[in-house]
């Protein structure tokens, strides 16, 4: 469909192509700052440990997402990170959950996931 914006004529995305765009736009941060790194972290505030140690692997990808795919999670991950993914390769059911419902939580995730860089 087409959106009229400032005068200007856009094409508006289906939610499929915008959670296709940013799951390969992000997988190259996410290997970039996690894949292979370890950080420290420390608080006071933590009450169990004095510290935790947080690194990611290839194949954690696919949970930031909050996607359903038929693909084992390194693939996921690999079809992401080459620009590959097609939309026909994840979808937005999971059982016990209704579509609405997952919908919902990959659109809050997909809208942290360009954030993977900041610590705050």
């Amino acid at each position: 469909s087409i959106l009229l914006y400032g005068g200007l004529m856009e094409e508006q995305k289906s939610f499929s192509q915008r959670v296709k765009e940013t799951v390969i736009q992000c997988a190259d941060l996410y290997k970039k700052y996690y894949v292979e790194y370890e950080y420290l972290l420390c608080s006071k505030a933590f009450e169990k440990n004095e510290y935790y140690i947080v690194s990611a692997h290839e194949d954690n990808y696919l949970h930031l997402t909050g996607l359903h795919t038929n693909l084992d999670a390194a693939s996921f991950f690999e079809k992401c990170y080459n620009g590959s993914l097609e939309e026909c390769d994840f979808d937005f059911c999971k059982k016990g959950q209704n579509e609405k419902e997952v919908k919902g939580s990959v659109r809050r995730k997909i809208n942290s996931l360009p954030s993977i860089t900041v610590f705050k």
